[in-house]
C-alpha cells in the first residue's frame, strides 16, 4: 500500500498504477493562533469578572450577559475555525477531503469550469472549482483561498495541467 505525505503544505508525488497523485493539505487554524486565541477570550473574561466584582451585586445582570457574550463569542469561533482538508490531485480527478466528511471526487471529465479570482497585479487570491450534475446544471463544488493552503501556487499550476483542454479556465480580478 502506498504512502501520501500528508503533512501540512505538503505536495507530494506518489507513483501509482493509475499515474501520480498530487496532495497538498491544509493544517486548519494552527495551534498558535488557537493559544493566542484562547489567551485573549480567558483575559477579556477575567478582565470583566473584576469590573463586575469591583462594582458589587448591582453588576449581576450585567455578569450574566457578559458570560452569555463570551459563551457565544467562543461556540461562534469554533463555527468558522476553517476544518483541516486536503486535496488530491490523480489521473481519475480532483479530490477534497475534509475532517470528518466524506471524500468529495470529481472526475476530469465532470469538471465543468474553474475560476481564478486575482488581484489587480496578478496575484492569485481563490480557486473555484465546479462540477457538472444534469444534464446542462452547473455547481460549484468547492472553493480554496490562498491563506487556506501553503503551495497555493503550486496547486493552481497543477489543476491546470489536469484540466482537459476543453475546459475553461476563467480568471477573474477582484478589489479593482
Amino acid at each position: 500500500m502506498e504512502q501520501l505525505d500528508t503533512t501540512p503544505g505538503a505536495a507530494s508525488d506518489t507513483s501509482s498504477e493509475a499515474g501520480v497523485a498530487h496532495v497538498w493539505a491544509s493544517p486548519g487554524v494552527s495551534v498558535r493562533k488557537r493559544w493566542l486565541t484562547g489567551i485573549g477570550v480567558a483575559l477579556a473574561a477575567v478582565l470583566f469578572f473584576w469590573i463586575a466584582l469591583a462594582e458589587g451585586a448591582s453588576m449581576l445582570v450585567s455578569t450574566l450577559i457578559g458570560v452569555v457574550f463570551i459563551g457565544c463569542f467562543v461556540w461562534y469561533l469554533t463555527i468558522v475555525a476553517p476544518t483541516p482538508f486536503t486535496i488530491t490531485l490523480d489521473a481519475r480527478g480532483v479530490t477534497r477531503v475534509e475532517r470528518g466528511a466524506e471524500p468529495a471526487t470529481i472526475p476530469w471529465v465532470g469538471v465543468a469550469k474553474v475560476k481564478e479570482e486575482v488581484f489587480k497585479n496578478g496575484t492569485s487570491v481563490s480557486l473555484m472549482v465546479y462540477k457538472r450534475v444534469g444534464e446542462r446544471g452547473l455547481h460549484r463544488a468547492w472553493v480554496v483561498y490562498r491563506d487556506d493552503i501553503p503551495r497555493f501556487d503550486a496547486l493552481a499550476v497543477a489543476l491546470r495541467a489536469g484540466l482537459p483542454e476543453a475546459t475553461p479556465w476563467l480568471r477573474e480580478t477582484v478589489h479593482e
